[in-house]
């Protein structure tokens, strides 16, 4: 049986690497979805960072059994044949709050396919599968308040067993990435080496995972959404986050619990290339779900 209200996760995915190599988050992933099996989780919203749209459009994804993209680093055994189970009754429940949120241009794409940045964080948690699942893109102008309201139009499906999880980054900045020491691993010892054990991250990072970190951590409710919009104008914001895109699903995912008084906890954390930063943060908790515990 689903809790009365349904956990919301921010999920770092990190390089596609993190989708076939054990980590703490993958840890984290695995024995969360392993709770939300048990607790009975209907469906799975995510919020994704590589999907967004122009104008004022919002599109959800409908396309049944998706291709998988983005993923060429990645021995297949791992992604091709895993089941991505689209729901095209969930994403007609998605697109109706929605509109009755005044979003004035929400429609289904019955062409768009998963990418990374859900496929990592669904495989670690849903092994066998995907509960019933659906895609929401993002909004390529960017606008804070558009995607906190996003957020707020889908909260009342935590009331009905659905899990919104916003995929990102808490620190992503490809540019900025030390690519070349896991290109040289990769010539020396046929592996890529995107973990990069003993290398330290930059001041810029840290300090921009700190306060991300402890925004979620000291705001709830709106104030929340307000925090970490505001964040968006710190002199680091652009150091960590270049592109809006992997930090834009953490406003939605603060707008779907406005409404509540949860803190958002940080449940695990993953370094790779250096400089990237795969904090997995989590609001509320399935029932009974002591396994599933926070640092």
């Amino acid at each position: 049986m689903a809790p009365s209200l349904t956990p919301v996760v921010f999920a770092s995915h990190g390089s596609p690497l993190m989708c076939c190599k054990e980590s703490e988050s993958s840890k984290w992933w695995s024995e969360f979805g392993a709770e939300a099996t048990k607790n009975g989780v209907k469906g799975v919203v995510f919020i994704g960072a590589h999907w967004e749209e122009l104008g004022d459009r919002i599109r959800v994804a409908t396309k049944f059994n998706p291709d998988r993209v983005q993923m060429d680093m990645v021995p297949e055994e791992y992604w091709r044949e895993f089941p991505i189970n689209v729901d095209k009754d969930l994403a007609e429940r998605v697109m109706k709050l929605l509109r009755e949120k005044q979003f004035r241009d929400v429609e289904a794409d019955p062409n768009f396919d998963w990418h990374d940045d859900t496929i990592t964080p669904a495989r670690w948690m849903f092994p066998d599968g995907t509960p019933p699942a659906t895609v929401i893109s993002l909004n390529g102008r960017f606008q804070p308040s558009f995607h906190t309201r996003i957020g707020k139009a889908l909260a009342s499906l935590r009331e009905e067993g659905i899990l919104i999880v916003g995929t990102g980054g808490a620190v992503h900045n490809l540019y900025r990435n030390n690519f070349p020491k896991m290109i040289a691993a990769k010539i020396r010892t046929g592996e890529f080496n995107n973990f990069q054990p003993g290398s330290v991250p930059a001041k810029w990072a840290t300090d921009f995972e700190q306060s991300v970190s402890d925004c979620i951590k000291f705001n709830n409710g709106p104030d929340l959404a307000g925090a970490l919009v505001r964040l968006t104008s710190s002199p680091q914001y652009k150091e960590a986050h270049p592109t809006d895109d992997h930090y834009f699903p953490l406003l939605v995912a603060a707008g779907v619990v406005s409404r509540g008084q949860d803190f958002g906890r940080k449940a695990a954390q993953t370094w790779e290339l250096q400089h990237m930063c795969n904090n997995q943060f989590v609001w509320g908790e399935w029932e009974a779900s002591s396994s599933v515990a926070a640092n």
